[in-house]
């Protein structure tokens, strides 16, 4: 402990961390040392995982604004992810102008149904299946109702490995660089009782988009976010058992 320190202040200095996180899941009057060692034995006592385990795509939003200071809090989890040698080649723009939202709603819904129409009809699918693309159909008609759009852009390429001529490289990295910092807002999002969802479906006319809001082309808009208190329940989210997914030293090796 560095002189001058006590636990006191350590605790202090705790307490205000957490509180700034807003997911604190252990009191703020135990120690510090205590909080790590309860987290080690057993972390889904931690906030944050409960959070993960609850975070839902969700596609029905209220119109009701999002205060700024939020909205600011929930991009600054973003850049505090992890990014390719640190470069922090990315952009995020909250768009809220009602005409600029419509504009996106327009070509997303176009692009959904162009995409639907090659598609086999919704009564042929498992009801999962219908559940999900209906949403996603409601979210392409009501996209502009999101009181935000956030749009998650990246630099293009990574420099060092587009010099070493590995393209394939350079995309890994300029993803791997984006979507940590679109999952740590989605988790701020949750954490701050916000919906939103991932979306990529502008992919289809990126072009147009990247125009309409001044992205520069040295960048592309990696993801596509409405944001918004949700209609709904935010609830639990439903995946595969870890075990049917997870290996031990080679593909498809189960532990004994």
């Amino acid at each position: 402990m560095a002189k001058g320190n006590t636990r006191s202040d350590l605790n202090v200095t705790r307490r205000a961390f957490m509180k700034g996180l807003s997911i604190g899941a252990i009191s703020a009057t135990a120690p510090l040392s205590s909080t790590v060692a309860i987290a080690a034995e057993n972390p889904t006592d931690a906030k944050l995982f409960d959070i993960i385990y609850s975070l839902r795509s969700i596609r029905r939003l209220k119109p009701d604004p999002i205060p700024e200071e939020v909205l600011r809090k929930i991009v600054e989890a973003g850049v505090h992810a992890p990014t390719g040698g640190n470069r922090q080649d990315w952009g995020f723009i909250l768009v809220r102008d009602p005409e600029i939202k419509t504009f996106i709603r327009d070509r997303y819904r176009d692009a959904q149904q162009k995409s639907r129409a090659s598609q086999p009809p919704l009564s042929d699918l498992p009801p999962d299946r219908q559940r999900a693309i209906k949403a996603s159909i409601y979210l392409s008609e009501h996209m502009n109702e999101a009181p935000v759009i956030l749009l998650a852009c990246h630099a293009k390429e990574y420099p060092a490995w587009v010099q070493a001529k590995n393209l394939r490289g350079s995309t890994a990295t300029v993803h791997g660089s984006i979507y940590p910092a679109v999952q740590n807002i989605l988790l701020a999002c949750r954490a701050y009782g916000i919906g939103s969802v991932l979306t990529t479906t502008h992919f289809f006319f990126e072009d147009e988009l990247m125009k309409k809001v001044g992205v520069p082309a040295t960048m592309e808009v990696a993801a596509l976010l409405p944001m918004g208190y949700p209609r709904g329940k935010l609830g639990t989210n439903k995946r595969k058992p870890v075990d049917d997914v997870l290996y031990w030293d080679t593909w498809g090796k189960k532990k004994a």
